[in-house]
């Protein structure tokens, strides 16, 4: 599959990371077993996790961390997977932020009890807290890293602002600060309307010269659309598919990318899937796509992703179609 580094660490992470979102819970421990180890298999050692995920369909807390861990000690594979987690979510069904000394410390070591592990490669603050201090944040994990309980930390659905205000702390106090970004990022816009939450953070112009003008990784959720592009759904069909992605992503834009992704998987005898993920891993900074996965088959296809290479013309031509020639950024 290949790999790529991650900006200012020495990690070095498979280019496509696996989602593990539903792992433990409409994704059962077997076939979240059997989707590690085919991923595995195919040269991918990125695992993307979260103390709260499953949670909403779980009564056990953490089924997803837990799965993991499971997984990791029954192949004895930890030093070949490079695990990254998140904390610091409200409390499922609550909106009260969580990001106190405390509470950052109790995510971390709950999940590092489920993962069985010493030590989290990335751990993410999962949202932020805009009320708390940068400073006080960035002591809490630098506390955490200095303890040896992770190597390096990240920000989750972080605005500009705050990176900006994170990166001059740490410039300052000499700490290694936040080495990446988890934001929402597709080839397929989300419909504006769509944002449940407005605590999630989108990939937009301002992010995107931040990223180009500092380098800085991002790890991108929502890469897929839900299956946007996954051949499912179409412009002609207004029927096809899940209501919830037609909902968020049905748009004159989307159709015309999912238009100009089909033709180019045709001339490259591949997928649109495998075009909208090469899409993010063609950018001018290391970006890695987050896969959800449900089937080895669809797996298997984002994994193959990784060995295509579009061109900067490939790219513009994808993000820029004639129906909004004015956006500036891919």
């Amino acid at each position: 599959m290949g790999c790529a580094v991650l900006t200012n660490t020495d990690l070095l992470p498979s280019k496509i990371c696996l989602g593990t979102g539903y792992f433990g819970s409409s994704i059962s421990r077997d076939d979240a077993f059997g989707l590690m180890d085919a991923f595995l298999d195919a040269g991918g050692n990125f695992l993307d996790t979260a103390h709260v995920y499953a949670d909403w369909q779980c009564d056990t807390p953490g089924m997803s961390e837990l799965t993991i861990g499971e997984w990791i000690s029954s192949r004895a594979c930890r030093e070949r997977m490079i695990i990254a987690t998140k904390g610091g979510h409200p409390a499922i069904g609550s909106s009260l932020p969580r990001l106190s000394p405390e509470q950052i410390y109790q995510d971390l070591k709950e999940s590092l009890r489920r993962l069985r592990i010493e030590r989290i490669d990335l751990y993410w603050l999962h949202k932020d807290d805009p009320s708390r201090s940068v400073d006080q944040i960035l002591d809490t994990l630098e506390s955490a890293r200095q303890e040896g309980l992770i190597r390096w930390y990240g920000a989750s659905n972080w605005s500009i602002s705050r990176l900006r205000e994170a990166a001059m702390y740490a410039e300052l106090h000499r700490i290694p600060g936040m080495v990446a970004s988890q934001i929402q990022w597709s080839l397929a816009k989300m419909n504006q309307e769509s944002f449940c939450d407005p605590t999630y953070v989108e990939m937009g112009e301002e992010n995107y010269r931040y990223h180009q003008d500092t380098g800085m990784s991002v790890v991108a959720y929502s890469s897929q659309a839900g299956g946007c592009f996954s051949g499912e759904y179409s412009r002609d069909k207004p029927e096809s598919g899940r209501p919830e992605v037609r909902r968020n992503y049905g748009s004159e834009l989307n159709w015309e990318r999912l238009k100009r992704a089909c033709k180019l998987a045709k001339e490259l005898e591949c997928t649109a899937n495998q075009i909208v993920l090469a899409y993010l891993m063609a950018q001018p900074f290391p970006t890695f796509p987050i896969v959800g996965c449900r089937k080895l088959d669809q797996l298997m296809d984002s994994c193959t992703a990784a060995n295509i290479h579009l061109t900067s013309e490939q790219v513009q031509e994808l993000s820029s179609p004639s129906s909004e020639a004015s956006i500036s950024w891919p």
